[in-house]
C-alpha cells in the first residue's frame, strides 16, 4: 500500500504491507486476517508467519510488527477492493522484482529481503534516529518452547487407551488403540467434535471419562523419546531458556516431568486448564507469553515452538512465533513445512545451538 491519503501520516509517501493494530483479545493471526480484510476486502487463504519486528525510533513510541505473508490465488486477488483502505492509502499488488525500487523505509528493505530470499525465520530489533535507520541487529533464538505430546515424551500408548475406553462408553468399539494415533495432540474437545461429530456437552462429558482412566493409568503408560536429556541438557548449557507448551493438562504435564526427572531443565510449564479456559495451543502459548513478557519484551520474538502436528503449528502462526517440527511424533512432516515450519528435525539430537543459530 502506498500511503498517500492520511495527514500528518509517519508512512506518507512510503510503501508499507497493509495491517493495523490488536483489538482487545485479539491474536497476532485474528489481527492480520481482520485487518486483512477490512483493507483490502480478501480473507487470505493461508498464512504464513515469518517473524516479528521491533522499532525503536527517537520521535515516534516504539512498536513491534508481527510479520506475515499469504498465499492468495488470482481469483481471490482479482476480488480486492481497492477503495477498501482509501482512507489509508493506494493500494496495489506489486511484483517481487520490482519492490526493491520503491520508496520504502530502510529497515522494511531488510525483512523484505530476507523474505524473497525464502528465509524460514526473520526477527529484527530496528533502531531510527530522527527517520534514519541507525542499527539493525537480528533478534536470535532465546526462547525454546517444546510441546510435550509426540515431542519430548511418547505419550501415545496412555491417550489412545483411555480414548479407547471413553469411545467405548458410546458404544464405539475399537479393535486395535493404535488407530486412534489422531488423538495425540490437538485438545480432546477438538477430535470428540470434529472427528466424531459429538456435541460440546458429550464431547466434554467423553473427556471426563477419558480422564477416568489416564489420570490413574494412562499417564504412566509413556516414555522418554531417544537423547531428551541429552538434548535439553546441551541447551541449557549454551544458554537457552526451555519452556514446556502443551494441550495437556499443566498439572499432568508437570507430574510427567517430575516422574522423568526433566523438570529442573524447564524455566516454566504451560497447559490446558481443566476448566476448558485454556484449551488450544494458542490459548496455552498465550498464557505463556503472559506470564513473561513483562519481564522480558522480546520473549515472543526470540521463542521458538518446537512440536509434532499442524496444531503445534497452527498455533504458533496464530500467536506470531516461529516453529520447529519434528518427524518422530504423531503429525505428517510435509503438512507442517507446507504450514510454515522453519524445519523438521527426525531427532532430538539434531535439535541443537548450531540449528538454532541457522535461523
Amino acid at each position: 500500500m502506498l500511503r498517500d491519503r492520511k495527514k500528518n501520516d509517519v508512512n506518507e509517501g512510503k510503501w508499507i504491507g497493509v495491517g493495523g493494530k490488536f483489538e482487545k483479545d485479539e491474536t497476532a493471526g485474528e489481527c492480520v486476517k481482520r485487518e486483512v480484510m477490512e483493507e483490502t476486502g480478501i480473507t487470505p487463504e493461508k498464512l504464513i508467519f515469518h517473524g516479528i519486528i521491533y522499532f525503536r525510533n527517537d520521535e515516534y513510541e516504539d512498536e513491534e510488527m508481527y510479520l506475515y505473508s499469504a498465499h492468495i490465488s488470482d481469483e481471490v486477488a482479482s476480488s480486492v477492493n481497492a477503495e477498501a483502505a482509501k482512507d489509508e492509502g493506494t493500494l496495489s499488488f506489486i511484483r517481487d522484482e520490482e519492490i526493491s525500487s520503491l520508496n520504502l523505509w530502510e529497515g522494511d528493505r531488510v525483512f523484505l529481503k530476507d523474505m524473497l530470499e525464502g528465509k524460514t525465520r526473520i526477527s529484527y530489533d530496528l533502531n531510527y534516529r530522527k527517520g534514519k535507520l541507525t542499527e539493525c541487529k537480528k533478534v536470535p533464538v532465546a526462547n525454546i518452547l517444546f510441546d510435550l505430546d509426540g515431542t519430548l515424551i511418547d505419550t501415545g500408548e496412555g491417550i489412545m487407551k483411555c480414548a479407547a475406553y471413553a469411545l467405548e462408553s458410546e458404544g464405539i468399539k475399537v479393535s486395535d488403540y493404535h488407530e486412534l494415533s489422531f488423538f495425540v495432540g490437538p485438545p480432546l474437545v477438538y477430535t470428540y467434535t470434529v472427528r466424531y461429530g459429538f456435541d460440546m456437552q458429550k464431547a466434554r462429558e467423553l473427556v471426563d471419562k477419558y480422564r477416568e482412566r489416564y489420570n490413574p493409568i494412562g499417564v504412566y503408560e509413556c516414555e522418554p523419546y531417544p537423547g531428551v536429556r541429552e538434548c535439553l541438557k546441551a541447551l541449557k548449557e549454551k544458554g537457552y531458556k526451555l519452556y514446556v507448551a502443551s494441550s495437556k493438562p499443566e498439572h499432568m504435564c508437570r507430574l510427567l516431568l517430575d516422574h522423568f526427572d526433566l523438570s529442573d531443565y524447564f524455566d516454566d510449564v504451560a497447559g490446558s486448564t481443566p476448566d476448558g479456559k485454556i484449551d488450544t495451543k494458542s490459548q496455552v502459548l498465550a498464557e505463556l507469553f503472559r506470564r513473561h513478557t513483562q519481564s522480558d519484551p522480546c520473549f515472543a520474538g526470540s521463542a521458538i515452538l518446537v512440536g509434532d502436528t499442524k496444531f503445534d503449528i497452527m498455533g504458533a502462526i496464530d500467536t506470531g512465533i516461529s516453529s520447529l517440527g519434528v518427524s518422530f511424533g504423531y503429525g505428517s512432516p510435509e503438512e507442517m513445512l507446507d504450514l510454515g515450519a522453519c524445519g523438521i528435525a527426525d531427532s532430538l539430537t539434531e535439535i541443537d545451538d548450531r540449528f538454532f543459530k541457522s535461523l
